[in-house]
């Protein structure tokens, strides 16, 4: 397969329902920052260029970064399995 190149996003991917903007100003919380003294350990995660776009776009919508939203869902998957 070959590589796809993401340039960005457009604005006609950015444009929000008024649910959506009112859904996003009360969003989630950012995820919990690593106790003091303590640095996170740096995970890379392959992605399908599909879920990438997804993912940046859920991101732009809500003002969270792909990081946030990232370890928000693995936290929510752990939380269900520990």
């Amino acid at each position: 397969m070959a590589k796809q190149r993401i340039t960005g996003l457009s604005a006609s991917l950015l444009e929000q329902s008024s649910q959506a903007v009112l859904g996003a100003q009360a969003g989630p919380q950012p995820a919990a920052k690593p106790p003091a003294g303590q640095k996170p350990i740096v995970q890379t995660v392959k992605v399908p260029p599909d879920d990438y776009i997804r993912l940046k776009t859920v991101g732009a919508k809500e003002r969270r970064s792909a990081q946030d939203i990232i370890l928000a869902a693995l936290r929510e998957y752990l939380d269900k399995r520990t």
